[in-house]
Order: structure tokens, then C-alpha cells, then sequence
């Protein structure tokens, strides 16, 4: 008979660092899932936000090549519903962004101000509104405001 006998504690090692390094790749992976799901979120949000943001800076490049739109009480932002459609493809996804205007300038103005308001699917992503200076040639555009909605439908008005 053996004073110390120590058979079977290499077996008992071997199950502690197995059911150790076991829930530590367990964890690893949980950790690893949760970053893969946010990376796929966070580039859904941003192809939306890029897909509006191209479209409302289209839409007011449009309105300042082509002053019928708001100027002189004129219902082309009225009317026209929408007033822009911009198609954008990112790899395994398709967007629509929809630009449509509102034309808030007093009818006898000579400069005019145009909110524009861009959707992407059923959601309104970013209003901007824009004064441009009809009265004074080669004066660029002025953004007076420039909301991104977010996840928030209470930021824009």
C-alpha cells in the first residue's frame, strides 16, 4: 500500500482545464455572434443613410439647376409627389430613397425655401430645409437645417 496514492488526478486535471477552456470558447463565441449581428445592423443603417443623404443632396441640386421648383409660389414641389426617386445598390441590397418637397416661401418672394423630406422604405430619414437665393446669381444654396431621423421618428418635424 502506497502512502500517496495519486492515481487519477492527471484525469481530473485534464476534466478542469477541458470544462475551463469549454466555457471560455463558449463565451468567445457568444461575444463573436453578438459583433457579427451588430456589423450587419450597423451596415443596413448606413447604406439607409447614405441612399438619403445622396438623394437629398441630388434633389437640391435639381431644384437649384431648375428654379419653377418653390419659386414664385410655383406647385412643382406641391405637385410633383414624389419629386425625386434615387435607386441605390450596395452588395445584397437594393434602396429606394424618395425625395419629396414642400415649398414654404411666400408666394411674391424672390428667393424660395424648400423643405425636403427623404424616405427610404416607410421611414423618413432626413428633412432638410434649403433657401435658395433667386435674387442674387451665383449664390449658392444655404441649408438652414439638416435632420437625420435616426430611430427617432420625434427629431424630425
Amino acid at each position: 500500500m502506497r502512502v500517496r496514492d495519486e492515481e487519477g488526478q492527471a484525469l481530473l486535471l485534464a476534466l478542469g482545464f477541458l470544462l475551463f477552456f469549454g466555457l471560455v470558447i463558449g463565451a468567445l463565441l457568444g461575444f463573436a455572434e453578438s459583433s457579427t449581428l451588430a456589423t450587419e445592423r450597423l451596415r443596413d443603417q448606413r447604406s439607409t443613410v447614405y441612399a438619403a443623404d445622396g438623394a437629398t443632396d441630388a434633389a437640391i441640386q435639381v431644384a437649384r439647376a431648375w428654379p419653377a421648383v418653390g419659386a414664385f409660389g410655383a406647385g412643382y414641389c406641391d405637385s410633383l409627389s414624389p419629386f425625386m426617386s434615387v435607386t441605390a445598390t450596395t452588395p445584397g441590397t437594393t434602396l429606394v430613397a424618395t425625395v419629396t418637397c414642400t415649398t414654404l416661401s411666400d408666394p411674391l418672394a424672390r428667393d424660395r425655401t424648400i423643405t425636403f423630406r427623404t424616405t427610404v422604405g416607410s421611414s423618413t430619414v432626413i428633412v432638410a430645409k434649403v433657401l435658395y437665393h433667386d435674387s442674387s446669381a451665383g449664390v449658392p444654396p444655404e441649408v438652414q437645417s439638416w435632420a437625420y431621423c435616426g430611430h427617432d421618428p420625434g427629431v424630425c418635424p
